[in-house]
């Protein structure tokens, strides 16, 4: 009951913020190019949707903020896109879109494909327009690792160390629940500024609000959202800073490669695991592979974005 009451507030706000969307005689009218291809404000509307969608806590923003922020968001994704292109053909009608369109609905606490399908009618989105967007970013993820594998450098003796020194094989285990903004520094701002206006976000807006807006990271489209990580998986330093916080609190800006990093603690717990050390190094392993690919992302992407025409209209 709950949770169809939630659908029908969304839906008449919607209606109401995003009406035009039904709006067959709406002008269409060019807001940006990003080299030779043009963005709609019909395109940016979609995006819109999609975006609360994700995060329905983005409906408390203005109707600016959330324009400027799909905007950039499909920048992003036709830089991207435009990238693959040149290595791939689209086809979201893969099986293996199915895994991740499934961890989309679990983030919004659904229980199967069919909710997800009459939760999009909400937000005039269809199943076909998701695929499509998670589709990219695989491919992304794909072409990041295809390009960059060789060039990961993992110290196994420096993990196997850190293991059992921080006594990573005892039976309990701490795990916590982050969200995350990650970000740069603004060409047209310090780095004392842009830590105050994220902060202020964050006061005014929310962690979901402000990571949707300035985190670089993939998670930005679910409000930050990484889950549950084990100790093990996060580096000393994250762990150190994490340590000091209260559930709902956030860290200082933690500098780490390819920018800042803003961890939110969401929830802790401590679970009784049997685990080895080959075990313990493997998860560890692909952790540092992890952190070490999306520094990779951020870095090409940058790199597309700088050799990129964007031209607003």
């Amino acid at each position: 009951m709950k949770k169809q009451t939630k659908f029908i507030f969304i839906k008449l706000f919607l209606i109401f913020f995003f009406h035009t969307v039904a709006n067959a005689s709406i002008s269409s009218f060019i807001v940006v190019k990003v080299n030779d291809e043009i963005i709609t404000n019909l395109d940016i509307i979609e995006e819109s949707n999609y975006l609360v969608a994700l995060n329905n806590e983005l409906k408390n923003l203005d109707k600016n903020s959330i324009f400027t922020l799909a905007k950039n968001s499909l920048i992003r994704e036709k830089i991207k896109r435009n990238e693959l292109a040149k290595y791939y053909k689209f086809d979201h009608t893969k099986s293996y879109l199915n895994k991740i369109l499934e961890n989309f609905y679990l983030n919004l606490n659904l229980n199967n494909v069919n909710e997800f399908e009459n939760y999009l009618k909400n937000f005039n989105l269809d199943l076909i327009t998701i695929k499509k967007k998670i589709e990219i970013e695989l491919l992304w993820n794909e072409m990041i690792v295809q390009k960059y594998s060789k060039q990961i450098d993992i110290d196994k003796d420096k993990l196997k160390k850190k293991i059992i020194d921080q006594k990573m094989l005892n039976d309990e285990k701490k795990k916590y629940e982050l969200s995350e903004i990650m970000f740069q520094v603004d060409k047209k701002k310090n780095l004392k500024e842009m830590i105050n206006e994220i902060k202020e976000s964050i006061t005014s807006k929310g962690f979901k609000n402000t990571a949707n807006i300035y985190s670089i990271s993939d998670t930005s489209k679910f409000g930050g959202k990484i889950g549950w990580i084990n100790e093990e998986q996060l580096s000393t330093s994250i762990i150190k800073e994490i340590k000091k916080l209260n559930i709902g609190e956030t860290t200082d800006p933690i500098n780490v490669s390819g920018g800042f990093l803003i961890l939110k603690l969401e929830n802790i717990k401590t679970e009784k695991i049997e685990i080895n050390l080959d075990v313990a190094l493997n998860n560890l392993i692909q952790s540092e592979k992890n952190r070490q690919l999306n520094q990779f992302s951020v870095f090409f992407f940058n790199k597309l974005k700088l050799n990129s025409k964007i031209n607003e209209q």
